[in-house]
């Protein structure tokens, strides 16, 4: 797949230990729908940080109920069983995708898990709910999406800022119907918040007696670990996570896609990338200064992103223009501020023409979820916020722009600037990660920066093409463990 993008080589190897180790509900072509008993019987597999906010809010759902729960951490399941102890739980998620009485999951696992529960749970009869990052390669995203069509299967991806009352339609009357800016000229998306070191080890980290380390590790080969802490900091690692670029990034980037971009640009045509991991000599893999060109073909989209702490202010990692977490777009009559729950318009004389609010990050996942149910409850996909080709499309740009830092070559800023173009956003970009950085005493040199070319993205084809596209999918080229692996869907 590496080098000609060939499904069919990805299937004849992925699928040849499918049969192994599957619930035997696999078979089975569906389930008692939740309409038939007026309420949705859910699973949830992962209880940790997300998963475990999760279920402290799914009371407030309505048409739902939770009859099962998942970790493979039994001191997790411990502690939510005894918020739900008529619920069944597990260690291994199989046994709920074996139970019929099941309608629909919510995956809150790590993200290397999400694509390969989502695929297995739709192949048992179960609708998804699945957490964002959607996947780690664009096969994955693809076999998510093939999956949800083939068994007729609800899934949405958990990006939840999509589910807002009133706040969406607003701001696209304003932006787009009304034309009250008049043309967009370019985007900044901004994650300006710190991340601390997650420690380097001299021997392998001891794994917790309470994790049935199998079913953790799944699909991803076992390595040793010589980060300080288990949980959460596998965000960091290339195998395991998508560093901020996928976590924070997953929200910001999709909500831009959406609300300044209308979904109109399924994937970027390019992608650049530069930065790197500075300031601390730790286990962590992926960058924690880092920006992000996207030729969209239209808008010309920047991300930047700074994690690493002020030394002589720990909250703060820099300055940007715009909210520290979101995104500002550029206008002929102003700009146009988004962060999480909020926005506002801002003509050039720094006057503001409007204000929006919306809802919380927080209390978004409630209402995103409540949209999940209700498509259940009525088997319509058709009124889903965001289904998970919405996800699937926007997988590609924070997964576009890591596998472009990965193959970054030493930074040098002339070539940086060299191609900033005449809006001046990417040089933004630079010189507020500079003056940061220079102000902890680490010069952004190569050194200590990478600098990528710019990666071509197909979105037919779901691929790299052009110029190092073959060491670009060869990154994205994942290798699964047997038996957790996907089975072939047509």
């Amino acid at each position: 797949m590496s080098q000609t993008c060939n499904r069919r080589q990805f299937l004849a190897r992925s699928g040849k230990a499918a049969a192994l180790s599957l619930p035997s509900m696999f078979s089975c072509p569906g389930l008692l729908s939740g309409q038939e008993r007026n309420t949705v019987r859910l699973g949830l597999i992962g209880l940790g940080g997300r998963g475990g906010y999760l279920a402290k809010r799914l009371p407030e759902v309505k048409g739902m109920t939770l009859a099962g729960i998942c970790d493979p951490d039994s001191e997790r399941l411990n502690n939510i069983k005894k918020q739900y102890p008529d619920a069944s739980s597990h260690t291994d998620f199989r046994a709920i995708l074996d139970d019929r009485s099941i309608d629909a999951v919510i995956i809150a696992t790590p993200n290397y898990w999400h694509c390969l529960a989502a695929v297995w749970a739709m192949r048992a009869g179960k609708d998804v709910y699945v957490e964002k990052p959607l996947c780690m390669s664009f096969r994955e995203g693809q076999q998510v999406v093939a999956a949800s069509k083939k068994y007729d299967k609800i899934c949405q991806i958990g990006t939840q800022s999509r589910t807002d009352p009133v706040f969406h339609s607003e701001v696209r009357k304003f932006l787009h119907e009304d034309r009250e800016l008049g043309e967009i000229r370019s985007v900044r998306i901004n994650r300006f918040a710190p991340r601390n070191s997650i420690g380097k080890r001299e021997t392998p980290l001891p794994i917790p007696s309470t994790v049935d380390y199998n079913l953790w590790l799944g699909p991803v080969e076992e390595r040793p670990l010589y980060r300080n802490q288990f949980h959460y900091d596998w965000h960091w690692m290339w195998q395991t996570g998508h560093g901020e670029m996928g976590n924070w990034g997953a929200h910001l980037i999709d909500d831009c896609r959406n609300a300044i971009l209308q979904d109109k640009v399924r994937m970027p045509k390019r992608v650049l990338c530069g930065g790197g991991r500075v300031g601390y000599n730790d286990a962590g893999e992926t960058p924690n200064s880092c920006f992000t060109f996207f030729d969209t073909g239209s808008i010309p989209v920047v991300f930047c992103i700074s994690n690493l702490p002020d030394a002589k202010n720990p909250k703060s990692t820099g300055t940007c223009p715009g909210p520290t977490s979101g995104y500002v777009a550029y206008c002929e009559g102003g700009t146009y501020a988004k962060q999480w729950g909020s926005s506002v318009a801002v003509d050039y004389q720094g006057k503001t023409i409007r204000e929006f609010k919306g809802t919380n990050e927080l209390d978004g996942a409630v209402f995103h979820i409540q949209n999940f149910i209700n498509a259940v409850a009525a088997h319509d996909r058709s009124g889903l916020n965001a289904p998970i080709e919405i996800g699937y499309d926007s997988a590609s740009w924070y997964n576009g722009a890591n596998i472009a830092y990965r193959l970054g070559r030493p930074y040098s800023k002339t070539d940086a600037l060299a191609i900033t173009g005449t809006d001046g956003r990417l040089a933004e970009a630079i010189e507020n990660l500079e003056t940061h950085l220079t102000a902890q005493g680490i010069p952004m040199n190569a050194d200590n920066f990478v600098l990528s070319d710019f990666l071509e993205i197909d979105a037919e084809k779901g691929c790299f093409t052009g110029n190092r596209a073959d060491e670009a999918n060869a990154l994205m080229d994942i290798q699964y463990r047997e038996p957790f692996v996907f089975p072939e869907i047509a």
